[in-house]
């Protein structure tokens, strides 16, 4: 072979190597795949179903909002209205200074549901009782929704 061949077939060999290592594999059906859990898919948007009811907030930061529930979305963001807002390092001060009234108040609170550490509902709180409550709702407005819509005349 001529030199420059050589050379030329080489380079074309290495560039076939190289792609073939980079190029992604095609997905195999062996691969698991990603199944997402109930709590993913399920507690954001029963939040929803809560809306009045009184809870307790705690995010990440140590703060504590206690509150009734105005909104919710499917992300866990919260809307909180007639909200005391305590904070743990204040409590704690104020626990050993030996005073009281650690808490501010306000009219209307928004939490982000990444912020959230957990969420506490009333001892009275029936939560299956809500959830089925909210559920049979929207599926009520379902079903006025549908009766709504006019059938197309013949």
């Amino acid at each position: 072979l001529h030199p420059f061949l050589a050379v030329a077939v080489a380079f074309v060999v290495i560039l076939l190597v190289m792609f073939s290592a980079s190029a992604p594999a095609a997905p195999s059906s062996q691969q698991p795949t990603k199944v997402k859990s109930s709590v993913d898919s399920y507690l954001a948007p029963l939040l929803r179903h809560f809306v009045g009811i009184d809870l307790i907030v705690e995010t990440k930061q140590g703060r504590t909002f206690r509150g009734r529930l105005r909104e919710a979305d499917a992300y866990m963001n919260l809307v909180l209205s007639r909200v005391a807002k305590d904070n743990q390092q204040a409590q704690l001060k104020s626990n050993r200074e030996g005073s009281d009234g650690a808490s501010e108040i306000f009219d209307l609170v928004h939490i982000r549901g990444p912020t959230i550490r957990y969420i506490v509902f009333g001892a009275k709180v029936d939560i299956t009782g809500v959830v089925k409550a909210g559920q049979d709702r929207e599926r009520a407005a379902g079903d006025k929704y549908k009766r709504g819509i006019r059938k197309a005349r013949k």
